[in-house]
């Protein structure tokens, strides 16, 4: 009898702690599941601080380039010394987004044979709708990687478009013509993005 309630007892005890141990990851696991966002939810990027309107700003040296970079509220993008690039002209303007004033810094230059580039800082980072262009599809080209980021690559009939959101900086957009379609990987290695404080990042 002894023997029986001996060889029960243990039994009893490794059912109850099992039982135990799967009460406790059970608790665990719904732990996990309450703390983690539900299927469905967002989580929504705090807004970026809101612009008030300022008059437009233009130069057409590259020398002046930092007159251009104290109307943007975010970094900038543009080429780097030694890119082999020229300065055409820039501007900085604003424009209504969402009830709200977006700013563009756009940047016009050439390769050295004279193709015509353009860079575009866009403020929000959200205000896609500020891109300039029209006609504009998804390439199947690969996307080259810009500032380290993988962009996406757009086009039309004329034109290579790529873009980056950089968050809580800016929209950033270059635009080629297609003669440069091949070269887009390497212009991109050649932009940077600048900052007032210490002149570049």
């Amino acid at each position: 009898m002894k023997s029986f309630w001996k060889k029960y007892g243990r039994l009893a005890g490794r059912i109850s702690g099992v039982i135990l141990t799967l009460a406790m990851l059970g608790g665990l696991y719904l732990t996990l599941i309450i703390g983690q966002p539900q299927e469905g939810e967002k989580t929504e990027a705090s807004p970026q601080p809101r612009l008030t309107a300022s008059p437009e700003v233009s130069i057409v040296a590259e020398a002046d380039l930092r007159e251009l970079l104290a109307t943007f509220p975010a970094p900038m993008m543009s080429f780097m010394s030694g890119s082999g690039m020229t300065f055409v002209s820039g501007k900085s303007t604003d424009a209504a987004w969402q009830g709200q004033v977006g700013r563009i810094v756009t940047l016009y230059w050439q390769t050295g044979e004279g193709q015509p580039l353009i860079l575009q800082s866009i403020y929000p980072a959200g205000a896609l709708e500020l891109m300039s262009g029209s006609g504009y599809h998804f390439s199947t080209s690969a996307s080259p990687a810009l500032f380290g980021q993988r962009s996406v690559r757009m086009e039309n009939t004329d034109t290579v478009r790529v873009h980056v959101q950089a968050e809580g900086r800016g929209l950033y957009v270059l635009t080629a013509p297609k003669a440069l379609e091949a070269q887009i990987g390497d212009i991109c290695r050649s932009i940077q993005l600048f900052v007032t404080d210490s002149g570049g990042e």
